[in-house]
């Protein structure tokens, strides 16, 4: 295969959705601005229908209104996401949230010959990547065959398989497998992956607002009932922008994590220059090997793992494996 020009595409198309992601955001937020511009209105016309007097709020202070809500909500968003961010940063702590075992650092006196391996791979792409060495997991408790990386930058990364991995695959497979998590390291996947499962987070601080605008409409204060059913009418409306908006993040985050997939595949064969390897491990999940993890962390780290861990297909994070067989073999996709 052209690893280059795989990386190159995959490079692009993720520019291409992570700018879909800015615009996802900046509808939310405008969608919001305009539901507190319409209240607010509303609320003028029924104060001057029940003979209160004439709208006392200019124009002016109505596109005030929308213009806070707005940016009131973007930065909502924007928080929701950064505190999401910076608590899936450091590897190790995500790898030993799934029940990793450390086999570096004091972990690395008494291995196993197949932890010994691994370890030694380990060592082997991180000269190929030119990276320094990352802390190693294995999840001895799950017999599936997977791996993943985690952290935000190479100092702070860790690498995992399963133990079904060490089980059934032989030294090429494993290197292949290896090789395709350093990918992920070496091309800032990890970081990636944060960031756009954060954003997707974030969009949930939207059912927030609908909930306090929920409770304003319902709460004590003399209000005309046109007024009332329009806030809870916008709070509806708020809490609908909010599931389509997770709706839509996880479709693009789908999206996104198949790119980065298809370019991890390709630094896999740019490290060991052996394509057999992965594509190897690749045909004996296609021939009915589980992947599966079965920790309870599995499901929200699905979009890290090198295959599908489980859960459900309409989100899924991983390209097809004969696409990804495809690629490996340079064949042009159909």
């Amino acid at each position: 295969m052209d690893f280059r020009e795989q990386q190159d595409l995959a490079r692009r198309q993720t520019r291409i959705l992570v700018g879909l992601y800015v615009l996802l955001l900046l509808a939310a937020a405008a969608t919001v601005g305009g539901l507190m511009w319409l209240g607010l209105t509303l609320g003028e016309q029924a104060q001057a229908a029940q003979g209160s007097g004439p709208s006392s709020m200019p124009v002016d202070a109505t596109w005030e209104a929308f213009a806070w809500a707005a940016g009131l909500t973007g930065g909502g968003i924007l928080l929701v996401t950064l505190f999401r961010w910076f608590t899936r940063s450091d590897g190790a702590k995500v790898a030993q949230s799934l029940g990793g075992r450390e086999l570096t650092g004091a972990g690395e006196t008494n291995l196993s010959p197949a932890e010994r391996q691994y370890v030694n791979v380990v060592d082997e792409m991180a000269i190929a990547s030119s990276l320094p060495r990352p802390r190693v997991f294995v999840l001895d408790r799950e017999a599936g065959i997977n791996a993943f990386a985690a952290g935000t930058k190479p100092e702070n990364a860790a690498v995992a398989v399963t133990q079904g991995a060490l089980d059934n695959l032989s030294r090429d497979e494993l290197a292949g497998v290896v090789a395709h998590e350093f990918g992920h390291i070496a091309n800032s996947d990890i970081k990636l992956s944060v960031r756009v499962a954060a954003m997707v987070f974030g969009f949930t601080f939207l059912f927030f607002v609908a909930r306090w605008w929920f409770h304003v409409g319902i709460g004590p204060g003399r209000r005309d009932a046109r007024l009332r059913i329009a806030m809870l009418a916008g709070a509806a409306a708020i809490a609908l922008v909010g599931l389509l908006t997770v709706f839509f993040g996880r479709i693009l985050q789908a999206a996104v994590s198949r790119q980065r997939e298809f370019l991890a595949d390709a630094s896999a064969v740019q490290f060991t220059r052996y394509p057999d390897g992965l594509k190897s491990a690749f045909e004996k999940l296609k021939g009915g090997a589980s992947s599966r993890v079965e920790s309870d962390a599995a499901a929200e780290m699905n979009h890290a793992f090198l295959f599908r861990a489980g859960g459900a297909r309409l989100f899924d994070t991983h390209p097809p494996l004969d696409e990804r067989i495809r690629r490996l073999e340079g064949q042009p996709s159909p």
